[in-house]
This record gives C-alpha cells, structure tokens and sequence, in this order.
C-alpha cells in the first residue's frame, strides 16, 4: 500500500515537474523572441512591445495556474482511491483473520481423517492378505489329508499281509508286526551301510586309479621337458662350440696378421737402418747416427725413423744433384772435344 501511494506520488511530482519545465521553456523562449523582436524591429516602440509580452506573461501564469488547479483535482482523487483501496484491504484482512482459525481447524481435522482413512485401508489390505495365506494353508493341509489317507488305505493290506505272517510264523521270531519292522529296518540299514562301504571302496579305488594316471602322466610330461631340455642344451652346446672355433680361428688370423704386420714392419726398420748407415758412410761431412735399437717407445722409434729418412732424403737430393752436374759437365765436355 505505501509502495503504491509512493508510485502516484512520484507520478504527480514528475507530471508537475514536466509541466513546470515546459512552461518555463516556453516563457524562455518567448523571452528570447521578444530580445529578438526588439533588437530587430525598430518600427515598433519598446513599451508597446513591453505591454504585448505582459499580457502574453499573464495569459501563461494563467495557463499554469489552471494546470496546477487541474494537477491538485487529480492528486485528491488519487488520494480518495487510496483511500478506499487502503479500507478494502483492511477489510480483507479482518476477513482472513476470522477465517483464518476456522480453515486451519478444517486443515487438521481433514489431515487426521486422511491418516485414519490410510490406516484403516492399510489394516484392511493386511487383514486380507492373512486371510488370503490362511485359506490357502488350509487348503494346502487338505490336500495333504486326503494324500494321507490314501496312502494309508493303501498300507493297510500290507498291514494284514503282516498280521497273516506274523500269525503263520513258526518259529515264533516275531510275535508283533513291529518285531518284523524292526528287523526289516535293521536289516535295511545293514544294507545301506554295506552298500556304503562298497560305494566308498569303489570310489577310493577310481581315486587311486585316477591318482596313478596322473603321476604317470606327470612322469611322462617331466620326461618329455628333460628331453627337450637336453635338446635346447644340447643345441646351445653345438652354438657354444661353433662359436668358439669361429672366434679361435678369427683370433689365430689376427694373430697371423700381427705377425706379418710386425715382420714387414722389422724389414721396413732394418731397410730404413741399412740404408741410414749406408748414408751416414758415404757423406763426406759427418753427423751424429741415430741410435734405433734402444727405443722401446713406438711414438720416440717412429720420430727417430722420421729422422733417418730425413737424412736418407738430403742424401738422395746431394746424389741428384751430383748426378746432374756431372752429366752437365759430360755434355760441355763432348761440346769442346768436337
């Protein structure tokens, strides 16, 4: 209710702002054509112009003056409708109230009826169920009465067959019938332990029987993986042994192959040593020989070999070039014979 009286409120005020603000604009802008008029137009005079703008003045606070007349007709009838508004919602206030009590009475008194109403029903269905199980446990004992008496109307001959017995007998063993059951019955059980016992030593002998094919199998099975165990070995043995004659000739080559490296190498040596000497003999200007039998080291050997052959080289260029001086000499020679 407050939120709605606010909400007319609210309208109001916001309908009278507008027109507020719509008659001062036009009041503005009647001010600025009159600025206009007076500033433009010099053939009309300043108070006639004045009067005519008072008057239009007075005809708008007028015009205002019927809206603001008209705006506060319409916010007491606002009011008035609020008013009743406001009386007929207190009325149906008081009107929930007084019932309120009443339907909340109906609301129980219906919830307790509902409850009483399923009890009842789920009692009813309980009963019914016991009843249904009941006639037929009743029928079911019925039947088995009948069953009951036809089968002892149909012992009842061997039961005179007993009594005839027992009354022929001579010996006199069995004076009642039930002298003659019991020994039917001991002789009964006596079979079925006997009849026991056989069925057990048979079917101890099937286990025994079972239980012999079976370490025979197993036996041949664990012969059978030997064999083939002897097999694989015997297989991985003939590889073992073709390896290691490959891998023996394979290292008696390497070894032939050092042999002859280190033979072609001990040549090389002593050629490389004779022909040294050979140099170091025939040059005229002495030099220090290179001592090659006490190294040991292969890198010192190899750098004192690089040294005579060196030297083997110088003498060889010196041998050269003897050899063409000489052949110059035996050419200019010749010349000056002829």
């Amino acid at each position: 209710m407050t939120d709605s009286m606010a909400f007319v409120t609210q309208r109001a005020k916001t309908q009278h702002d507008f027109e507020d603000k719509v008659a001062q604009e036009k009041v503005a802008h009647e001010t600025q054509a009159l600025e206009a008029m007076v500033s433009g137009v010099n053939q009309i005079s300043q108070s006639t112009l004045l009067l005519k703008k008072k008057k239009e003045m007075h005809e708008v606070d007028d015009a205002l003056d019927f809206m603001k007349d008209e705006y506060k007709v319409r916010m007491e009838a606002c009011e008035q409708r609020q008013r009743k508004f406001e009386k007929r919602q207190l009325d149906m206030k008081e009107q929930v109230t007084k019932f309120e009590k009443f339907i909340q009475e109906n609301d129980s008194k219906r919830q307790r009826a509902e409850l009483k109403a399923k009890q009842e029903r789920r009692l009813l269905e309980q009963k019914e169920a016991e009843l249904k199980r009941h006639m037929a446990e009743m029928e079911t004992l019925e039947t088995e009465r009948e069953a009951l008496l036809a089968h002892l109307d149909k012992l009842r001959k061997y039961k005179t067959y007993l009594e005839k017995t027992v009354e022929s007998a001579e010996d006199e063993t069995a004076e009642e019938i039930w002298d003659l059951l019991n020994r039917y019955t001991t002789l009964s059980n006596a079979n079925v332990d006997l009849t026991d016992q056989v069925q057990r030593g048979d079917v101890e002998m099937d286990e025994l029987r079972t239980k012999m094919e079976n370490l025979k199998l197993h036996a041949q099975s664990t012969a059978l993986v030997q064999s083939s165990q002897m097999n694989a070995k015997q297989k991985h043995l003939d590889v073992v042994r073709a390896e290691t004659k490959k891998h023996d000739d394979l290292k008696f080559t390497q070894e032939e192959r050092v042999k002859d490296v280190t033979r072609e190498t001990a040549q090389i040596v002593n050629a490389v040593s004779n022909l040294y000497h050979r140099c170091l003999n025939t040059m005229r200007t002495r030099v220090s020989a290179v001592n090659t039998n006490d190294v040991t080291e292969p890198d010192e050997q190899i750098k004192k070999l690089c040294a005579c052959l060196d030297l083997i080289g110088e003498r060889l260029n010196d041998l050269d070039d003897i050899r063409a001086s000489c052949a110059d000499t035996n050419t200019q020679l010749s010349s000056h014979a002829r």
